[in-house]
């Protein structure tokens, strides 16, 4: 009977780790953290740890509830990814969507137009085996640099 009575409050606990998803709020804290970050230790060393496997803003499952930091430059170009190190250097100025939205363009415009700001579009998920979902991404400029960080839904 000890047996049986294990594996229900086995699985009762570990629904609450898997239940935690990340919030609009917690996005624009790590892009705070992140704005903070290269602030105080340079645009070199930013980079350099968005783009680290090991580094805090990089997308680590189950930490930081699967968030990560993008970068890119006001003409497209991805400086940084916390995921997809294979984006880093290339333009995506003209990527859209499924829907057609441009939205590193409108994310752009945003940031120049106001200083930061939410932007919805859809994008692949990496936390769920690359699918395609909708994502809200808050968006701050900071030294020429759109930093973001997004939440899937």
């Amino acid at each position: 009977m000890r047996k049986f009575l294990a594996i229900p409050v086995l699985v009762a606990l570990a629904i609450p780790a898997f239940a935690q998803t990340a919030t609009r709020d917690d996005a624009k804290a790590l892009v705070t953290e992140a704005v903070q970050y290269l602030t105080k230790n340079g645009r070199e060393k930013f980079i350099a740890e968005v783009a680290s496997p090991k580094g805090q803003f990089h997308f680590q499952q189950g930490q930081r509830k699967d968030l990560y930091i993008f970068v890119y430059d006001e003409k497209g170009t991805v400086v940084a990814h916390g995921v997809r190190l294979e984006l880093m250097g290339k333009n995506r100025w003209e990527s859209k969507d499924p829907d057609g939205k441009p939205w590193v363009q409108d994310w752009t415009r945003l940031v120049q137009e106001k200083g930061s700001g939410w932007i919805d579009y859809k994008e692949l998920n990496p936390a769920a085996g690359n699918k395609v979902m909708k994502k809200a991404s808050f968006v701050q400029l900071k030294d020429h640099l759109v930093i973001g960080c997004g939440i899937y839904q």
